[in-house]
């Protein structure tokens, strides 16, 4: 079903190109009266993608949802639960949710340099289930934060307020046929690192609120246009610039890189194709207080690992100053570390007002 899709992105640019000429010629007559492309930004699931002009303000929003399932992966290979309990555990994550509401706040002091300011908002939801006995008695011991029958599910979540970015982009070429910025952002530790369950006992590590770390994300944007079609491309860097939060730990380094194409089909909407590519890095250091080691999210070594998504979203401009954008993904390739749940969707819905 994730290559049918994938193909389904792919093929989607093409097809448009088929479009009556007619239909073609409105839309490139509505741009050229109103100066405006509705993929002048980037696709919905896209961050720090597009600079603005002196005095211009900008107000977002954006919510992202990912869910993950099915069975679980070491590296690209299925694992059984009787293989996770095999391993040494008793519990294992059966499902997981993660929702993130981000208010993005953008001002051009002048036409090179956008300023940025993202504070968030996150909700995790987990369920476990336990595992069948193998007679190795898996490594609950004092750190057990799950006591399940093997088939027993249980739901837990968390919510609160995330880590807050601030930083700048600034222009390095304006010209629409191809545009360019860098971007400098810094993730301030707002986010909790010591949610604790109620035996009290440190959460899994990613239900955290945070990173718990200072971390800088330097970035680099291409966008570029044509009087048909749009591209752009994106490469980020996320360094986590401590050895450890307050708890003793910090989440690994992450990069990403990311490439889309877009066809406006009207004067206001438009539809892309992108891939996004993803690698993390695993946890260093440990908890430094009471936590599970019942379940494969209990353990730093079961984090990070390459992704490589394919989505496709739209672009609309409901007025001159305010966008909405939409895009859904799904994973083609998931080479986890260790022991993990794949992912199984994402998806992306933003709103903007500038003045």
């Amino acid at each position: 079903m994730n290559f049918k899709t994938f193909g389904s992105a792919l093929a989607l640019l093409p097809a448009l190109c088929a479009m009556p000429a007619a239909a073609q010629d409105a839309a490139d007559a509505e741009i050229a009266v109103t100066g405006v492309r509705p993929d002048a930004h980037g696709p919905a699931g896209t961050m720090a993608d597009h600079v603005h002009k002196q005095g211009d303000w900008m107000f977002g929003l954006m919510w992202m949802h990912e869910s993950y399932g099915g069975t679980n992966r070491a590296g690209t290979t299925p694992v059984t639960p009787a293989q996770i309990a095999a391993a040494g555990y008793t519990v294992r994550d059966s499902a997981m949710t993660m929702d993130m509401a981000m208010l993005h706040v953008m001002y051009a002091p002048n036409d090179r340099v956008t300023l940025m300011l993202v504070p968030s908002w996150m909700r995790m939801g987990m369920t476990m289930e336990g595992l069948p006995a193998t007679g190795m008695g898996g490594s609950m011991g004092s750190h057990g934060a799950h006591m399940l029958m093997p088939g027993q599910t249980m739901s837990h979540s968390v919510e609160g307020i995330g880590d807050t970015q601030f930083g700048a982009l600034v222009s390095l070429s304006r010209r629409p046929q191809l545009s360019a910025h860098a971007g400098l952002m810094v993730s301030a530790p707002t986010g909790s690192v010591s949610r604790r369950n109620a035996s009290g006992a440190y959460v899994h590590y990613m239900m955290q609120g945070g990173s718990g770390t200072w971390d800088l994300n330097p970035s680099f944007t291409l966008h570029g246009t044509t009087s048909h079609f749009g591209w752009g491309a994106q490469v980020a860097y996320l360094f986590r610039a401590e050895d450890a939060n307050k708890s003793g730990f910090r989440f690994g380094d992450r990069f990403t890189a990311t490439a889309w194409a877009s066809k406006p089909v009207t004067g206001n909407l438009s539809l892309s194709a992108r891939l996004a590519f993803s690698e993390e890095g695993t946890i260093k250091g440990h908890y430094n207080g009471a936590h599970g080691h019942a379940s494969p999210p209990d353990l730093q070594g079961n984090y990070g690992g390459t992704r490589l998504d394919a989505g496709i979203g739209a672009n609309l401009i409901v007025a001159r100053r305010v966008r909405l954008g939409v895009e859904a993904a799904v994973p083609i390739h998931q080479d986890l570390n260790g022991i993990q749940l794949p992912r199984r969707f994402s998806g992306n819905v933003s709103a903007s007002l500038m003045f």
